[in-house]
């Protein structure tokens, strides 16, 4: 024992005889210095055999810390000897209390209990002959966490016997490094590529660890290897991304306490940090939720008194706590069944008598003290001591309204469509076996489908689409009656379900909405929708036929009125487009007759020539879904505006090839934005690869964008245009037509 040691040994000594007066009549349980001590304190008396050695030892007094560390109370073991109350108690530790009470010298020692369970940090003096003082604290903690570490590095040293990814090799005389190819390509570098040096090495970590780890691995160096070097640090792959390392070594040589080589490894734990990270923001989100939940707390005593309210509580209740503070649980906590009205059985009562958690009843409102009443759910538990006895009742509890108001729309939302507010297929597949009785029959399954809705989309854009599907939605609930079930089961797909209801009865429900369809417009588009019926007659008719033969029925009408729908829907694109810019009539009108010129020119057929001609006013059909801002900007466009109207020649495809007649017009209007090198959009065609429609619009759009006027330049002449065409021909345009066209304007 150190002198500092035995100086506080003897000042206690004496602050016990000043305060207490004889050492046998002190007593360490009044409350001063030393029962206010952190450290256990107590007194002994050594039990000696005849021949002098120590066998056992006495209890006289002991400190509440002493209680407190090792779970021994003073009224039950003064007195009393160590054996009496610890049967098991190690012998050396008699023996070594025992020297130190005959003898009088000092002692400490580090050791385990095996009756406490227990590692102590023990000091023992003794201030008279037969006598002696322990004063120790439990360092349990201490001793387990450096087991752990020592753990640790039996891994890491077996890690480092079974591999060598990740190893490096520090020799410390020459202050050289090795860096292994594992460990190397853990940083995703070659063997070639990182340099075996303790710069290179350092590199790798992160700035702010750097420090850290270095202090550590000074420390370890410094004290033989005695100290510990492990860390965690943040590195740097090659690619860019932050790796975490487990840092770890030893030192492996050393000559007369001279450390001479140090051997460690980079062991890559980022998966696991990760998978932290991910649970403490796990736990954060689980805290933050706890926290907005808005929960009532209340705690009553075993006299079902209130002793603490939350300010959830007070505001749900209407008591404040100050005021609930004493008062009977029933009285601050007013609660009455839903429908009969009648007041709820205390839970708290119930609780204190069956020990058991139970959460209330359904149904059941809490009346707060101005009367406002809510629905309310909660649940119970009892509060126990450490003796497992009830000593009170918690309470949680919270608002349901908002909560029921929830479930009941959500319960809305999971069956019906949130564009329409019809109902949805999850709820039509249900009603459907739900209906599917013979009570119901006979069953009829209307199959609907609004015509063109793509084309009208890829147009003039889903708002217009959404538009349509709603108002097809409003012709149907105005020609249905209350309890047929109508849902929407797809994009553009509707079915109703009419129980009870013939097949000729459902016609007269068809013929309703057949004839208030015509009348709904939107945006100069007419609403068209196709349908289809069948009756399920008898109970042995499956409702998948029933289902089949309505949507075969549907799609025969489809095809007789789609088509019609789809041509003019495309006639409504283009007027609305030409009065959407004069000037995008007037050139579609121009390129068109350019383009029959050069057809005529290259001898093709009147067939070719009447296609051409309709290709080139349709070429910039697309056009129709690109904003009239940017279509009339009066400056050169930017990069992102000119990625926006480069889309039109794809948009002007996705239109025409809607109607079979205009199949190759679309394979026109997609490519007519190629070049003949190949540097054109949206595919990058080149040659011949581009179709000869395409080819021809290019080289008529571009002469009439050239001797037009344009909102952001001049136009050219016509001199000026030729010249154009023949400087691009060969790479901007195909130069067989451009020799056509020219031969055509007299050039």
């Amino acid at each position: 024992m150190g002198a500092g040691a035995k100086e506080l040994m003897h000042f206690l000594l004496n602050q016990m005889k000043s305060i207490h007066g004889p050492v046998e009549t002190r007593s360490l349980q009044s409350p001063n210095l030393f029962s206010n001590m952190q450290e256990g304190f107590a007194l002994h008396e050594i039990i000696c055999n005849e021949e002098g050695e120590p066998i056992d030892y006495r209890f006289l007094d002991v400190n509440k810390a002493f209680e407190e560390i090792t779970g021994l109370k003073a009224k039950i073991i003064k007195d009393k000897t160590v054996l009496e109350i610890l049967p098991e108690t190690e012998d050396y530790w008699i023996k070594k209390y025992g020297q130190v009470a005959l003898t009088g010298e000092t002692l400490h020692v580090e050791d385990y209990s095996k009756e406490i369970g227990k590692y102590f940090s023990v000091n023992v003096f003794s201030p008279e002959k037969g006598q002696f003082i322990t004063l120790f604290s439990d360092i349990t903690s201490q001793v387990l966490a450096r087991e752990a570490i020592t753990r640790e590095k039996n891994i890491l040293e077996r890690i480092l016997e079974d591999t060598l990814a990740g190893y490096w090799d520090w020799d410390l005389v020459n202050d050289t490094i090795y860096l292994s190819p594992g460990f190397k390509k853990m940083f995703g570098y070659s063997d070639q590529e990182l340099p075996n040096s303790l710069e290179a090495w350092q590199r790798l970590i992160y700035a702010e660890d750097l420090e850290n780890m270095l202090q550590c691995l000074n420390r370890h160096i410094n004290s033989l290897g005695e100290t510990p070097f492990y860390n965690e640090v943040r590195c740097k792959h090659k690619d860019g991304s932050t790796m975490w390392v487990i840092s770890a070594g030893h030192i492996v040589e050393s000559d007369e306490n001279i450390p001479l080589r140090m051997a460690g490894c980079h062991i890559n734990i980022t998966e696991r940090k990760e998978l932290e990270r991910s649970l403490e923001e796990e736990r954060g989100l689980l805290k933050a939720t706890m926290l907005s939940m808005g929960d009532g707390i209340i705690s009553v005593d075993i006299n079902e008194k209130v002793k603490m309210m939350n300010p959830i509580a007070e505001k749900l209740t209407g008591w404040t706590q100050a005021d609930a503070y004493g008062k009977s649980f029933e009285e601050v906590f007013n609660i009455i069944n839903e429908h009969t009205r009648e007041k709820c059985e205390n839970p708290v009562r119930k609780v204190l008598e069956t020990g058991q958690n139970m959460e209330i009843v359904k149904h059941t409102l809490l009346v707060s003290k101005d009367g406002t009443e809510r629905p309310i759910e909660d649940s119970l538990a009892p509060i126990k001591n450490e003796e497992g006895n009830i000593k009170g009742v918690v309470l949680v509890f919270r608002d349901f309204t908002e909560k029921k108001e929830k479930q009941e729309a959500i319960k809305y939302l999971s069956f019906h469509d949130q564009l329409t507010g019809l109902y949805n297929r999850r709820f039509f597949e249900e009603e459907l076996i739900r209906l599917d009785a013979e009570k119901n029959l006979p069953l009829t399954l209307v199959m609907l489908d609004v015509n063109g809705l793509k084309l009208i989309n890829d147009a003039f854009g889903h708002l217009i689409g959404d538009k349509i599907l709603q108002r097809a939605a409003a012709i149907m609930r105005r020609a249905c009656r209350a309890d047929d079930i109508i849902s929407r089961i797809g994009g553009d797909e509707f079915v109703i379900l009419l129980p009870k209801t013939t097949s000729k009865e459902a016609e007269w429900i068809m013929n309703a909405i057949s004839i208030e369809t015509p009348k709904e417009k939107i945006e100069s588009i007419n609403l068209s929708i196709s349908y289809g019926w069948a009756t399920k007659e008898t109970p042995d008719q499956k409702m998948t036929d029933i289902f089949k033969q309505a949507e075969d029925h549907m799609y025969r009408q489809k095809l007789s009125e789609s088509k019609s729908m789809r041509y003019k829907t495309i006639d409504i694109i283009i007027s609305t487009l030409h009065n959407k810019t004069l000037r995008e009539k007037q050139q579609a009108e121009r390129v068109s007759q350019f383009c029959e010129a050069i057809a005529r020119a290259l001898n093709l057929s009147e067939e070719e020539i009447r296609e051409l001609r309709t290709a080139g006013l349709m070429h910039d059909i697309g056009k129709i879904a690109i904003d009239i801002s940017i279509l009339d900007k009066p400056r050169l466009l930017n990069a992102a505006e000119r990625s926006e109207i480069e889309r039109h020649s794809e948009i002007g495809y996705q239109i025409l090839r809607s109607i079979n007649e205009f199949t190759r017009l679309a394979e026109f209007v997609l490519a007519h934005h190629e070049r003949w090198d190949g540097r054109g959009y949206p595919r990058g065609l080149k040659g011949e690869e581009i179709p000869i429609g395409a080819r021809i619009i290019a080289i008529a759009d571009a002469y009439d964008a050239m001797t037009s006027e344009r909102p952001y330049r001049e136009q050219l002449s016509q001199e000026e245009a030729i010249e154009e065409l023949r400087k691009n021909a060969g790479s901007q345009f195909d130069p067989e037509i451009v020799k056509a066209f020219l031969v055509n304007v007299g050039a």
